[in-house]
This record gives structure tokens, C-alpha cells and sequence, in this order.
């Protein structure tokens, strides 16, 4: 069996999918009013991350892949594990300037496949761009933007907390 393919049985099989998590109008709530602020320190200074998102996606494997460029990435990071204590297991951003869906597939090219597989099973993309939710479709990968998926992610969570627990059973009476 090939590494690859081993890479891709042990993610599915472990039960945690892989989330490619969008940065910029997904998990950043308030990128409309911040996106124009200058210096970059004003907008990391007034950026708000998407609390419920991060709940969502929690237990899974998470990668922000993102258009924002390269130069941005560490005081992004900073900046998201200081307002929300949370950190993603991988992050990548532009590292060529090129139009979002250009970047994220070179990204899934060059980063992701080689470390996870190419099982589509094993992802789903939370992602506002529409034009990289067609790309992600095209490998078979599951995307919505955050305001459908946060609304089938509490519907999951309602469905599970009704299920009744599991009765024990005595042979004894």
C-alpha cells in the first residue's frame, strides 16, 4: 500500500476529518469593517474571530488555508491563538499573490494531498469564496460557506443531544 493511500485510511479511520478552513470572511466575522484598516497592527487589533466556527470545527483536523499573504501569517497566528486560545494543527497562506482559488488549489496541491491523501471522504471546506468552493468540488470535497455550515453544524449538535443515552442492561433484574 502506498503512503499516500495509508495516510488516507488512518484520517478516515480515526473518525476526525480534515477541515480546510477559510480565513478571511469565514473565520473572520468582521473582515468587511477591518479589511481597509492600515497598518496591518490597526486590523489585527480589530479583528474578531468566529467563536461558534471554532466550536464547530474543534474536534476535527483543521487547515487554514487562506489567501492572505505570507508576510501576514505570523502576527495572524499570533493574533487568533491570543483572542481565541485556539490554534489550527496546519495554516497556510499565499505564498504567490495569486486569486484565491488559484492559491488554495496549489496549496492542496503541494501541501495537503502529499501529507493527507486525496480521499475526499475525509474533507469538508468551510469557505466563503465561491469560486474555491467549485475548485473544492472538483476533488470531491465538500464546501459551504460559514452561514450554511454553522446552521448544519447546530443542527447536528441539536440531533445529538436529543438521541437518548444507552440504557444498561442487567441480566440479574
Amino acid at each position: 500500500m502506498s503512503e499516500v493511500m495509508s495516510g488516507e485510511l488512518s484520517k478516515v479511520a480515526d473518525g476526525r476529518r480534515i477541515c480546510l478552513l477559510d480565513l478571511n470572511y469565514t473565520l473572520v466575522g468582521n473582515q468587511q469593517e477591518t479589511r481597509m484598516l492600515r497598518p496591518f497592527t490597526k486590523r489585527m487589533q480589530y479583528e474578531e474571530y468566529r467563536r461558534d466556527l471554532i466550536e464547530a470545527v474543534r474536534g476535527d483536523y483543521v487547515i487554514i488555508i487562506t489567501a492572505r499573504p505570507d508576510y501576514q501569517m505570523k502576527a495572524t497566528m499570533e493574533n487568533i491563538l491570543r483572542k481565541t486560545g485556539w490554534q489550527p494543527e496546519e495554516y497556510y497562506f499565499n505564498d504567490f499573490n495569486a486569486e484565491p482559488p488559484v492559491f488554495k488549489e496549489s496549496a492542496l496541491k503541494r501541501f495537503v494531498f502529499p501529507k493527507h491523501g486525496m480521499n475526499p471522504i475525509q474533507f469538508y471546506a468551510v469557505e466563503s469564496n465561491p469560486r474555491t468552493r467549485t475548485m473544492y468540488g472538483r476533488y470531491g470535497i465538500e464546501a459551504a460557506p460559514y452561514d450554511k455550515f454553522i446552521k448544519s453544524a447546530d443542527s447536528y449538535h441539536e440531533i445529538k443531544q436529543k438521541e437518548p443515552e444507552p440504557e444498561q442492561l442487567s441480566l440479574f433484574g
